[in-house]
């Protein structure tokens, strides 16, 4: 069917007057309800804007000046967030069809004004920040540390906890003072620290290892540097024989080194180095023989010393100060940041006098404990001793008062791990107690094996306990009294058991192995009852009461 082209053009005209028609129409409406919105922004602001003389306002461009204010990012709390967001203004678009409402009669649409302030108080951006600059914080329930209270470090801290707890023990009248003082301290560096970043504490190393002995931390000079030097370079040969074949020397420094560097070099020296330089030097001869032929002919370069640089010297005492403080940190007995975990009967100067924190081996087992952490009593001073003779005399006093013995054993084993020495005092039947020395003689004769280096049974009676053993050693001693005892040289510590004494003492008395070998920790809360029950025999006995300030 053909089509007329004349009737074509006509049908496209005539939809694009349609189309113009409805556009202008749509125009002629918008700008309609535009004059009704100014007219009534006008009314609510007091008259036109051409007659109070001031520019007309632009809608449209302070919807934009709105959304794209760009606010300071201000922490503030939830009261001064729904402060400012009171004050702020909110505006909403003419084209949102929420500022259209259908009218009560429902076929007619009339404008509503939408809830919003006039277009005249707009907060600017300035006063908007000062608004929520200026809010008041919900206060906490800590307050803040103020500035002029000093922040204590961690070690002042523990320092002010330790006296704290110390006045505690002692009922002193300033102890709840103290309680406080820590309290408050603690909260101020708690605060202090919730937005600082960890610091770094430095540990200012000792001068003396844990047994007392001073360190070489001067390590080897430029004289020295050239027994250190990396293998890498080659070594300048020396003369170290004579042509007899006698040593001369060790090292090419040994003729410029003087009395006193030799005197320094014999003190700082110790018998463990000495040993473990021959160790090392057996562990590196490949061909070594367990022989002595073998070790007469290579008795010379067995016995060759190396010397140590600065450096591996302060890394050994690095190594040895971190066991030191581990060992302090895990002690049972110590009074560094806590009290002992032990129930503690009567403290002395240097020595105290504690309960023990598992079963008793019999009724009125307990402890003598020096205060200071050592690993066994020969390393004591005088004045520590003298405290520890006090307690055995008074406890000896005391148990031969209810016709008892008493018998005081020390086991020394392990001294790389240092541990804290104690002295455990045994009460039992007067007539047990004086076969004990019996059963301890022939139980020392059969521990370790047929053959020692060391003499098996060191009768101390004579002599003393203090100068027939040896802090170097591990060992095991007995006493029966004040003077007289037994003691032995431990050789194979792995296989010497820690109850050794305990199980004899056992044997005398005829008790059963739970009570000796694996004995069952006490509950700590039972403490201050087996303290009031040991007291009420102790009290006329303890020597303690006679020192200042008891």
């Amino acid at each position: 069917m053909d089509t007329d082209p004349v009737s074509n053009s006509k049908r496209v005209k005539k939809s694009k007057k349609d189309k113009t028609s409805k556009k202008h129409k749509k125009d002629r409406k918008h700008k309609k309800h535009s004059k009704k919105r100014d007219r009534s922004y006008e009314e609510q602001s007091g008259g036109s804007s051409t007659d109070s003389g001031t520019e007309k306002f632009d809608l449209d461009s302070a919807i934009w000046v709105e959304k794209h204010i760009d606010l300071p990012s201000i922490p503030v709390s939830s009261q001064g967030l729904l402060q400012s967001h009171s004050n702020r203004p909110s505006f909403m678009k003419p084209q949102n069809d929420g500022i259209y409402e259908s009218s009560s009669d429902g076929n007619k649409s009339s404008l509503k004004r939408p809830r919003s302030p006039s277009p005249t108080n707009i907060t600017d951006q300035t006063s908007v920040a000062t608004t929520i600059s200026t809010t008041s914080h919900i206060p906490s329930s800590i307050p803040p540390p103020s500035l002029n209270s000093s922040i204590l470090s961690p070690d002042e801290l523990n320092k002010l906890q330790a006296k704290a707890l110390r006045a505690r023990m002692m009922n002193l009248p300033n102890a709840s003072e103290l309680e406080k003082q820590y309290e408050n301290a603690r909260l101020i560096a708690e605060n202090s620290s919730s937005g600082v970043e960890s610091e770094t504490y430095v540990e200012v190393l000792p001068l003396l290892d844990s047994r007392g002995r001073p360190y070489d931390l001067s390590g080897t000079t430029s004289k020295f540097s050239q027994h250190v030097e990396s293998s890498r370079r080659k070594k300048e040969k020396i003369e170290t024989h004579d042509v007899t074949g006698q040593r001369i020397r060790y090292f090419s420094n040994d003729d410029e080194l003087t009395l006193n560097d030799l005197v320094r070099q014999e003190r700082l020296g110790s018998r463990k180095s000495m040993d473990s330089q021959v160790a090392e030097r057996i562990v590196g001869d490949s061909k070594f023989e367990d022989d002595l032929e073998y070790m007469d002919e290579n008795a010379d370069s067995i016995a060759k010393i190396s010397q140590k640089s600065a450096e591996q010297t302060r890394h050994f005492a690095i190594e040895d100060f971190k066991k030191s403080k581990q060992a302090l940190e895990n002690c049972i007995y110590c009074h560094n940041d806590a009290p002992p975990k032990v129930a503690v009967v009567s403290m002395g100067y240097r020595v105290y006098l504690a309960l023990p924190n598992v079963v008793e081996v019999t009724k009125g087992h307990c402890l003598i404990v020096p205060v200071q952490h050592c690993s066994s009593t020969l390393e004591c001073d005088d004045d520590a001793w003298d405290e520890i003779r006090n307690f055995m005399k008074c406890l000896i006093q005391m148990f031969a008062e209810e016709d008892q013995g008493v018998i005081f054993m020390e086991t020394v084993v392990h001294l790389k791990y240092q541990n804290h020495t104690v002295i455990e005092c045994i009460p039992m039947p007067w007539d047990l107690a004086q076969d004990a020395p019996a059963y301890f003689k022939e139980g020392i004769m059969e521990s370790g094996g047929e053959w020692s280096q060391n003499k098996k049974l060191i009768d101390t009676s004579k002599t003393g306990f203090r100068r027939s053993m040896v802090k170097e050693l591990p060992y095991f001693h007995v006493w029966f009294g004040l003077d007289k005892g037994f003691g032995h040289v431990i050789e194979k510590e792995k296989s010497f058991p820690r109850w050794f004494g305990k199980e004899i003492v056992a044997g005398v008395c005829d008790l059963p192995p739970d009570v000796w070998r694996r004995p069952k920790k006490l509950n700590p809360h039972d403490n201050g009852t087996r303290v009031s029950e040991f007291m009420k025999k102790w009290k006329k006995w303890d020597w303690t009461t006679m020192l200042e300030g008891k």
